[in-house]
């Protein structure tokens, strides 16, 4: 699947260039020269504006289609380019050159682009036939090209060939672009084909004057069908071999396609339709499936099934198709068509539930689906892969909810009754396939309810096995530096109720919540509070000046972050939003009874978050959160008004996995995307959902202690999340099981966060970028999430020519690797350099350099950590000796009673 260690221009540079729609600007960003199309997008976003992003610009012709074309002069045209429909430019005259300088690109760099790619730069020859007239388009081009730069003295340009324009160019030139060295597309004939040899070795030549004599980048831009992604690696690593930067893509340029530095898309296509429920958030596509796909690194871009799908090519933006349906036959022509182009562009394809083409219609051949009879007797289990009957038999009674056979897939289920053979599960070279009831089942058939379902295919297998998952270093949100997360939360719900506990009767429970668990246990927590229920203008105005007092002191702990739980409480978003003046929807009360006020998601979120930094807060402390509450579903537009309102969020879900209910079902997504908002969900439950509804047994939270087990083995799925409401400190029973799962937390070796740096390694995992690059890996993201986890097949990093990695962990439930910044590359290797095995606090700085290594960790405890192949090695802190408390072989064990150490320096001899 990768190049040969030799594949590498000189360089070590890498180019891109994407002109389709919905520019991945995060992907894009890992490149050295990431080429764009100015026009699929209003400008580069602002997140970006450090990183210089190369804008097509054609200098040399122009389309009827270009905003700007109804304003050219008649003049300023010599004539067509029959092959493209466009008009050629005569840049010999002064008018047109300063026309495109104000029209064309002043308002490119307006847009926040400060580099340029210039193509066409010799269609004048295509209309200039004398050696004067080519010298006057040569000299006219050169002159604008120089007027540019003049202009715009920060600009950096890229040329599409133009190799006789450099003599006359003053402008800085980072490289010389130029098409088909092994493969092009003929575009008359429509097709892909080699490139004569001949002209192979004028180009080469070319290449080698420009890195000769101007001391430029080269850079060769092929083509090969979207399907053909192995083609397109040997190509660039051809390409690579002369020195020259390669790209390899489609001729519209509208896939990410590769060079040698090659992105390995993360983001996941899962089409859903078919659901009962009220809301989409609610799918079994939502559920059940944003888990198995999160888990190993994929992000989902979700979608109705009966919306509109992504435009452009999918290949090399998205890792493939997930379509999950829960009824059959929801698909119509448009869609399957369009499934069709997907399959033959080789996207990855996994259908879960039900067929996402009619089995028996026009498009069943383009995936092998042959129709079978209803079995009339009861088929029996001939073939069965190790991935089915995961959590739960096969039914000895097997009903097929699609009876099919497909001869050309590699069948996980067959079954035989009478002269039928039927495949209701399989892997395929598009992709696989899992149809009801072989993917999720009740444990009590016919019965529905939260903890029935079973898996009774192992997800994690069968989608990485389906979409044809390479081998990647995965980003992981529920570890850092080899130590699993804690932090805790609090819904401010009950915040004014009365205390049943001994000592407390008669004060209120965030009293108690205060006085036995803040100010015992300094675990980083995220406090929230109800403004409808402890402001003076909300439900208990008398009691308002107590309360908040308690949420002054609580907010003024060091280890406390303040969050917001909204104005009124929405109980149930959606119909809260719809009927803003009313109290009760169809499902119930739609938030708390305030007084002449009318629902809105701005007050109920920012102005919120106004009122707690206004009258709650001190010595800069600012509101960090918003927490959900009700049904945890807010609108995107409750989302907005976070984002806008410069507010992470959290809560929704429900992993509640335990011993009484041991099911993957129960293990839930790290977030939801909704349209351009991200919703990110709490990662465990709290004490409501293990009381029954806090309807008892009260001790019932206790509970959670088996869900952080089972989340932690076989896999980490989760950190470890200590989620409650106020009200837990209301009853004796309910407030010891929080006790409890305080001292657990203190006992166990984790690393202490907030929830709202939880929050923002969700997000970074929705952006980071992971790309190969040979044998070795390149990996870009915000710098909030620092660990990756290798599959088994991955070789751990060589340290001696590694940035950006700190060290690795290998005695857990995973091999993770500790990023000591945003970005890292790296090689496989195997040597003795000393490295970072685990720590409880985050690295502020890291450096390797000859004889050891130096390093800061901040974190919100006492300090541990431990350092491997430290044989022959000494830590100073100050330049006073730090010695390890224990040692386990060549990993050595430190402690430190503060919470921050700058600048440990180890020392090795060796």
């Amino acid at each position: 699947m990768g190049f040969s260690a030799s594949a590498q221009a000189p360089s070590g540079l890498a180019a891109s260039f994407y002109y389709g729609p919905h520019i991945p600007w995060h992907t894009l960003s890992i490149y050295d020269f990431p080429v764009v199309e100015p026009d699929q997008a209003s400008g580069v976003p602002d997140a970006f504006h450090a990183q210089r992003f190369y804008a097509y610009v054609s200098l040399g012709e122009v389309l009827a289609s270009r905003p700007y074309f109804k304003d050219l002069k008649p003049e300023w045209l010599l004539g067509e380019n029959q092959d493209w429909g466009s008009q050629i430019f005569d840049l010999s005259s002064p008018g047109l050159r300063d026309f495109l300088l104000k029209q064309v690109i002043e308002p490119v760099w307006q847009q926040g682009y400060r580099g340029f790619f210039f193509d066409t730069l010799d269609s004048y020859q295509l209309v200039a036939k004398t050696p004067e007239q080519r010298e006057q388009q040569r000299q006219g081009l050169a002159d604008l090209i120089n007027q540019i730069s003049q202009r715009y003295p920060q600009a950096r340009f890229i040329f599409n060939r133009g190799f006789e324009l450099m003599p006359l160019v003053e402008a800085p030139v980072d490289a010389i672009a130029a098409e088909s060295l092994y493969q092009r597309w003929e575009a008359g004939k429509q097709r892909y084909a080699p490139v004569p040899e001949e002209d192979r070795q004028w180009l080469l030549g070319q290449f080698a004057t420009m890195r000769d004599q101007y001391q430029v980048e080269t850079i060769a831009i092929d083509y090969a069908p979207p399907n053909q992604r192995q083609q397109a690696r040997e190509i660039a690593g051809k390409i690579a071999g002369h020195g020259v930067i390669p790209w390899v893509t489609n001729p519209e340029l509208d896939m990410l396609g590769l060079g040698v530095r090659e992105v390995l898309p993360r983001q996941v296509l899962l089409v859903h339709g078919g659901s009962n429920e009220r809301f989409w958030e609610l799918s079994d596509a939502v559920r059940y499936g944003l888990m198995p796909l999160q888990f190993q690194g994929l992000v989902p871009d979700i979608r109705a099934i009966n919306s509109s799908m992504p435009a452009g090519t999918l290949q090399g933006r998205y890792a493939g198709i997930v379509v999950w349906l829960e009824e059959e036959e929801l698909a119509d022509a448009d869609f399957e068509a369009w499934l069709v182009e997907q399959k033959n562009a080789g996207v990855p394809i996994a259908m879960l539930g039900y067929p996402a083409v009619d089995p028996v219609g026009p498009n069943a051949q383009a995936f092998g689906f042959e129709g079978r009879p209803t079995p009339l007797s009861p088929p029996t289990v001939t073939l069965q892969h190790e991935a089915m009957g995961f959590e739960l038999a096969l039914p000895k009674l097997i009903e097929l909810s699609s009876p099919l056979h497909n001869s050309s897939a590699q069948p996980w289920l067959e079954l035989r009754a009478g002269e039928h053979t039927y495949t209701p599960a399989a892997t395929t070279p598009w992709g696989g396939y899992v149809f009801q009831p072989f993917m999720i089942r009740s444990i009590l058939p016919g019965e529905k309810g939260e903890g029935l379902d079973r898996w009774v295919v192992n997800p994690l297998t069968f989608i990485r096995e389906a979409l044809q998952l390479p081998d990647m270093p995965i980003p992981d949100v529920t570890t850092e530096n080899g130590r699993r997360l804690l932090f805790a939360h609090m819904d401010g719900d009950g915040f004014p109720s009365l205390a049943e506990v001994k000592g407390y009767q008669g004060q209120t429970d965030a009293r108690v919540l205060l006085e036995e668990v803040l100010k015992r246990f300094e675990v980083p927590t995220t406090i929230s509070v109800i403004e409808g229920e402890v402001a003076p203008h909300g439900l208990y105005p008398k009691m308002s000046a107590e309360l908040e007092q308690i949420a002054r002191e609580m907010f003024a702990l060091p280890h406390v972050e303040a969050a917001t739980h909204t104005y009124s409480h929405p109980f149930f978003w959606y119909d809260a939003q719809q009927m803003p003046g009313e109290l009760y929807g169809p499902e119930g009360q739609l938030r708390l009874p305030i007084p002449d006020y009318q629902m809105d998601p701005m007050r109920e979120v920012v102005g919120s978050a106004q009122y707690i930094n206004n009258n709650l807060l001190a010595d800069g402390k600012r509101t960090k959160m918003v927490l959900w509450s009700g049904d945890t579903l807010p609108t995107p537009e409750a989302l907005a008004a976070a984002r806008r309102g410069n507010l992470l969020n959290m809560n929704g879900s429900d992993t509640i996995i335990t011993h009484s209910a041991p099911t993957w079902t129960l293990i839930k997504g790290i977030g939801l995307p909704k349209g351009d908002e991200y919703q990110v969900y709490a990662p465990n439950q709290n004490e409501n959902i293990y009381t029954n509804e806090w309807s008892g047994p009260f001790y019932g939270f206790e509970r959670v202690l088996e869900t952080f087990e089972l989340t932690e083995s076989p896999h980490r799925f989760k950190p470890v999340n200590i989620y409650y409401h106020t009200y837990i400190a209301s009853k004796t029973a309910a407030l010891e099981s929080l006790l409890r799962v305080y001292r657990w937390a203190q006992s166990q070796p984790l690393h202490p966060v907030f929830a709202s740096d939880y929050a923002r390694k969700v997000l970074d995992f929705n952006t980071m970028v992971i790309a190969r690059d040979n044998d070795g890996w390149w990996v870009k993201g915000n710098g909030e999430l620092r660990t990756l986890r290798l599959p088994e097949a991955l070789p751990l990093p060589g340290l001696t020519n590694t940035h950006g990695v700190a060290g690795y962990r290998e005695d857990g439930p995973g091999r993770y690797l500790h990023l000591s910044g945003a970005a890292a590359h790296w090689q496989p290797g195997s040597d003795s350099l000393p490295y970072l095995q685990q720590a409880n606090g985050r690295l502020t700085t890291f450096a390797r350099n000859d004889d050891g290594i130096q390093f800061s960790l901040a974190g919100h405890t006492s300090l541990e950590f431990a350092i491997g192949n430290a044989d022959g090695c000494s830590l100073n802190h100050n330049d006073e000796p730090l010695k390890p408390v224990r040692r386990d072989g060549t990993l050595y064990h430190y402690r430190s009673a503060k919470h921050e150490l700058e600048e440990l320096r180890l020392h090795c001899s060796h």
